[in-house]
């Protein structure tokens, strides 16, 4: 039976690495309402790009895309596989690794119990990485198909913005997906930190949490991003 109860600092610790990582996401989609974000100018991307597979009759260069889309997100989750089974062994070695940890420069002190809940957010991190990564390789999967229904120039301009609107919203959910397995890679690695000691991990998560909101908000992607015209990537339906 493992205690969960955990010392004061390892709780602040964890609840602030709790708040981080399930917050950041809502409260990014907040901040995206009011100034531009590498999210939303990929989402303008993306539109254009289905808009235009409306307008044009060859789809093997789309068809390219979309398989290296796919191959992206079925990478990760095998990945993701494979570390579940590391994390599995390690479970059951975990007083071996409080020994190991406990050894290192300024690491706290030993606790078998401790480490074995250590183990088990990690296990949990990784399985919600598992079902994002699996879930947008399906949502990749629908937009494929309807690549292959994509109506062609003959029909109405009304049904080709209706399907244009519908697979560029596809096609944003399946990248947005991908991106919080990637975001849940990022926070594995405040977890890490804190098989050493807590404040490390309060500092790691502080610090993984600030890198992607510079990224997402202040990086120089965006920058490039925002400087192409807004009429050249809007799809000519």
């Amino acid at each position: 039976m493992i205690d969960f109860n955990l010392p004061f600092t390892d709780l602040v610790a964890l609840a602030t690495f709790l708040l981080c990582w399930f917050g950041y996401g809502p409260l990014a989609s907040l901040i995206a309402r009011r100034r531009p974000s590498l999210i939303s100018a990929v989402r303008m991307f993306r539109r254009a790009w289905i808009g235009r597979m409306c307008a044009r009759e060859n789809h093997v260069a789309d068809a390219a895309l979309l398989g290296n889309l796919l191959r992206g997100a079925l990478f990760f989750a095998s990945t993701t596989v494979f570390i579940l089974g590391g994390l599995a062994a390690l479970l059951g070695t975990a007083s071996r690794l409080a020994e190991v940890t406990a050894h290192l420069p300024y690491a706290s002190a030993a606790d078998a119990r401790l480490a074995e809940i250590k183990v088990l957010i990690m296990i949990l991190l990784f399985v919600y990485a598992f079902f994002k990564f699996t879930w947008s390789a399906w949502q990749y999967n629908v937009l494929s198909i309807m690549v292959g229904a994509m109506p062609d120039l003959s029909v109405n301009a009304e049904l080709r913005a209706q399907y244009t609107e519908a697979g560029s919203n596809v096609a944003s959910m399946a990248g947005e997906t991908y991106n919080s397995g990637i975001r849940a890679y990022y926070f594995s690695i405040p977890l890490m930190a804190w098989l050493i000691h807590p404040l490390l991990f309060l500092s790691a998560t502080l610090a993984i949490t600030l890198v992607i909101y510079r990224r997402e908000f202040h990086s120089p992607v965006l920058v490039a991003l925002r400087n192409v015209r807004s009429e050249y990537v809007r799809p000519e339906v």
